[in-house]
């Protein structure tokens, strides 16, 4: 496919530049985080979804700086292996609030409504996530 500029200019193809991924260290503390993470997270991740009639595809622990957790439209979870380092109250908002996301992919009032009802209270637990950073 040969692509002029007046392709790019007319918004029919978009150049994007990449950002670098920062590679975080796999040191003997995120090893034993992640052996964790894999043990518990999918585990109460399924208990969840099930207690509140949710179906997600599939679950994936991942060492990301930027979040604690993702859904993607094909219904797949990413979790955060340092919600390890969590009370457990902040794990369960943090998955079922990307639970939530399966219905709604986004942060419109029908969300909030929907993850007021399986975890009320969450605008408090929202806020105290903010104490707490990514490594």
């Amino acid at each position: 496919m040969r692509i002029t500029l007046g392709d790019i200019l007319s918004g029919r193809v978009r150049i994007v530049r990449r950002r670098r991924r920062r590679k975080l260290p796999e040191t003997a503390e995120v090893e034993g985080l992640r052996r964790q993470a894999k043990a518990y997270l999918p585990v109460r991740l399924a208990e969840l979804a099930a207690e509140y009639g949710f179906s997600y595809n599939q679950v994936r622990i991942k060492h990301n700086v930027s979040n604690w957790g993702s859904c993607s439209s094909k219904g797949n979870i990413n979790l955060n292996l340092n919600l390890m380092r969590l009370p457990s109250e902040l794990r369960d908002y943090v998955m079922l609030h990307e639970l939530c996301h399966l219905k709604y992919m986004n942060h419109g009032k029908e969300f909030h409504a929907l993850l007021e009802s399986v975890c009320p209270g969450h605008r408090a637990l929202q806020q105290q996530m903010k104490e707490y950073k990514l490594v």
